[in-house]
């Protein structure tokens, strides 16, 4: 007997892109100087054109329509909008204020990110995260955009995975500024970012209070498993542990308290109290992809990260675990029962299309368990519209509902697409769909 889900009448069906992945020719930022140099992204690919998505945002726009979502997740870029500090080109503003008049026109609600990784160079030449004036050009910056698009926008999010992008540009040492350092280190910049946070928040609710319309404020955390990679180790469930509650758990929580709080013996301690932060999360967003197994290490930073090589994995090797999205549901209602929860991205690199029905599908279904146990789940974005530049991964891996052809810049449809908006139309999920094209 087949079993069927059917989704709230105003389930918030959508997909997500990132402005520097997409639109191109983002020169002013420090991911265009920073790539520019060899190895620094595989194959030695530069951003260049991206998606060419600035000059196609109409027939991106129709890519959509044909999906039928209900919300578009995607973000403005700092880096256009002030190319030099305190110069504001009115341009980009403009831009962006025509998309989100088609978005609306199409029927498409915007969910729009302020920061998605990149930075402008001048604000990385200052110190980036570590710069002592962030907050308040943050604040400066959300102040302009406000005031531009503001008004027709509801559901806002300040910064995207601020956790993978520390980790990845202070502890790997594979993003902008490329350091590696300890996760002392982090400290400066998780404060500085939630310093920006608390005052972005404040600056959109106040100005929205203004306009006699609503916004609501959230982060789009990244939120993973942490599982030990042997579960009778009592080191591998210690460290396993410990790297939950810092990843997953340390920003959230400085939202709800304000207080940027671990500690660790002889590893980690922050304890900082940041003015206007507690409350700053009018919904939980979050991303999910895949899972970790934690496995103790004598050396610094005592664990390492094995994936099983049976796991089913990406083109990326990421292993394919859906039943972690119904876990990080369940986790995040437990721990925030007041809050309502947008998964703002999820999806898979998968060139072939071979896995992608499937994978949709499996997380769907745990995103489905969770709303019968009661988790407040208001949307699903997937990951992402079509193809496009994944960081230091470049162009190879696919995750899009659309190919992209990057000589032609043509866009095809895969199959995952059609089963996408036949789930979108129905608003709900029937057992055996995944077969079906």
């Amino acid at each position: 007997m087949k079993k069927t889900f059917s989704f709230p009448k105003n389930f918030k069906w959508g997909v997500a892109t990132a402005a520097h992945q997409i639109e191109g020719n983002n020169i002013h930022s420090d991911w265009w100087h920073w790539e520019q140099t060899p190895g620094r992204v595989k194959n030695n690919e530069r951003s260049g054109l991206a998606c060419d998505h600035w000059a196609r945002v109409n027939e991106d726009i129709q890519l959509m329509k044909n999906l039928h979502i209900k919300q578009y997740r995607f973000s403005v870029e700092w880096a256009r909008i002030e190319t030099a500090q305190g110069v504001w080109n009115e341009e980009a503003l403009k831009h962006y204020k025509e998309e989100l008049a088609l978005l609306r026109a199409a029927g498409i609600e915007p969910m729009v990110t302020l920061h998605h990784f990149t930075l402008p160079f001048w604000v990385a030449e200052l110190g980036g995260f570590e710069w002592h004036g962030f907050a308040e050009a943050f604040a400066k910056y959300t102040e302009v955009v406000y005031e531009a698009i503001g008004t027709q926008v509801i559901d806002w999010i300040t910064f995207n995975e601020p956790m993978v992008l520390f980790a990845a540009s202070y502890i790997a040492g594979v993003f902008p500024p490329q350091k590696k350092g300890s996760l002392q280190s982090l400290q400066v910049p998780m404060v500085n970012l939630l310093k920006a946070h608390a005052k972005a928040y404040q600056i959109l609710h106040a100005r929205a209070k203004q306009a006699s319309v609503q916004a609501r404020v959230g982060v789009a955390h990244h939120l993973r498993i942490f599982d030990p990679a042997c579960a009778y180790h009592p080191l591998d469930l210690l460290m396993a542990k410990i790297s939950e509650d810092f990843f997953n758990w340390t920003i959230p929580q400085a939202l709800r308290t304000g207080q940027l709080q671990f500690y660790v013996p002889f590893l980690l301690s922050m304890n900082v109290s940041i003015p206007d932060l507690a409350g700053t999360q009018d919904y939980f967003g979050f991303n999910y992809y895949s899972r970790d197994f934690v496995k103790f290490s004598f050396r610094p930073p005592f664990f390492k990260i094995k994936v099983p090589a049976t796991a089913p994995k990406n083109d990326l090797d990421w292993e394919i675990y859906p039943e972690g999205l119904n876990r990080l549901l369940l986790e995040i209602h437990d721990r925030y029962p007041d809050l309502s929860i947008s998964i703002t991205e999820n999806g898979i690199a998968d060139a072939k299309d071979s896995q992608r029905i499937k994978f949709l599908n499996d997380h769907l279904w745990q995103m489905a368990e969770a709303m019968k146990a009661g988790v407040p789940v208001e949307g699903y974005s997937h990951w992402s519209l079509l193809d496009n530049f994944e960081w230091n991964s470049g162009f190879s891996p696919r995750f899009g509902l659309y190919e992209l052809d990057y000589v032609t810049m043509k866009r095809i449809a895969r199959p995952s697409a059609l089963v996408y908006a036949k789930i979108v139309v129905e608003n709900q999920l029937l057992t055996g769909q995944e077969t079906r094209s």
